[in-house]
């Protein structure tokens, strides 16, 4: 579906973003329009990890190949068009949870090996992994889509257009059917002489090293509520679990907050309303970060009349819904 006017973008977080920087490059004409008044950001509460592996299995995540190769392309380009740095690779390590776990594993490991493990006695280093700084992305992107003329800070309701605004969507009228299932993750900054700073530690949660002694530390789930603001019992559980990571002493410096645009799947949906002329690029959950530059290359690909979205992201499995 290629529009002759130019593509409206509603919303400027991270999803909406690397979009429009798919589009630019190709030059789909687009503006982005962006509301923070009304639609808080989740994304620049964001972890930022990127992580090729998942579950207690220790298994590839989806389209591991095809997302990490393409990811470690589209950021370092997209550092020099901005020239701005926010691409961090960086090994990560996932400690046995215990003994039991352990001999589970090991004695499966030449079922589970690929080739983003490198075993040890102790856990397994994850190949390929690291993490986006995304607020400082959105920011520069932010600036830089401002300066050629691109965005302009209002709500926007019109139907044609492509939505990406996050968990917010699954209050538009338009993608109200679809199987939206997002979660409110709360995570903090703090600050420790403790924790090594050369690597990302996996264990029942994150320990992302920042540099300078500071830390993130992540994350918590709640299907609640779905405010903005922090709560108590996040800090503990985020305590409680970075005391399992072998920090005890600590100075807290943020605890941050974020709803993640997940679906009942775990799957992107991707594509053009069946009867309005209108899109979506949105239900990226937790792994925003490594899904949405692969995908926005695929429908921008699409929307040229070249290759078509992978079926388990387009909007086009859930059309039935759009008719009951």
């Amino acid at each position: 579906m290629k529009n002759d006017k130019p593509f409206i973008i509603v919303g400027q977080g991270l999803a909406g973003t690397i979009l429009a920087h798919h589009f630019l490059e190709v030059d789909i004409p687009f503006e982005i329009w962006d509301s923070p008044e009304t639609h808080f950001n989740s994304s620049k509460a964001a972890g930022g990890i990127f992580n090729p592996v998942t579950g207690r299995k220790l298994e590839q995540t989806w389209l591991a190949d095809e997302l990490f190769t393409y990811l470690f392309d589209f950021y370092p380009r997209l550092e020099k068009t901005l020239n701005t740095r926010f691409f961090f690779p960086m090994p990560l390590f996932r400690p046995f949870a215990n003994e039991e776990m352990k001999t589970w594993l090991v004695e499966r490991k030449d079922q589970i090996h690929h080739n983003y493990l490198r075993w040890e006695s102790d856990g397994v280093w994850v190949k390929k992994a690291g993490w986006v700084d995304v607020a400082t992305l959105l920011q520069a992107s932010r600036a830089y889509f401002s300066s050629i003329g691109m965005l302009k800070e209002a709500e926007y309701t019109d139907f044609q257009a492509i939505f990406c605004e996050g968990f917010h969507g699954q209050q538009n009228p338009l993608w109200s059917c679809l199987p939206f299932l997002p979660a409110k993750g709360e995570l903090m900054e703090v600050r420790s002489k403790e924790p090594p700073q050369d690597y990302i530690l996996n264990k029942n949660g994150f320990l992302l090293p920042l540099g300078e002694q500071k830390f993130k530390v992540g994350a918590t789930y709640a299907w609640k509520e779905y405010t903005n603001k922090i709560t108590s019992e996040a800090l503990v559980e985020l305590t409680d679990k970075l005391g399992l990571m072998g920090c005890s002493q600590f100075e807290l410096i943020e605890q941050k907050t974020g709803i993640r645009p997940a679906t009942q799947d775990r799957r992107p949906i991707i594509g053009f309303h069946p009867t309005k002329q209108s899109g979506i690029f949105n239900g990226f959950g937790s792994k925003g970060v490594s899904l949405a530059p692969y995908f926005a290359k695929q429908w921008t690909s699409e929307i040229l009349g070249n290759t078509s979205v992978h079926s388990e992201a387009s909007i086009r499995r859930f059309y039935h819904l759009f008719s009951v």
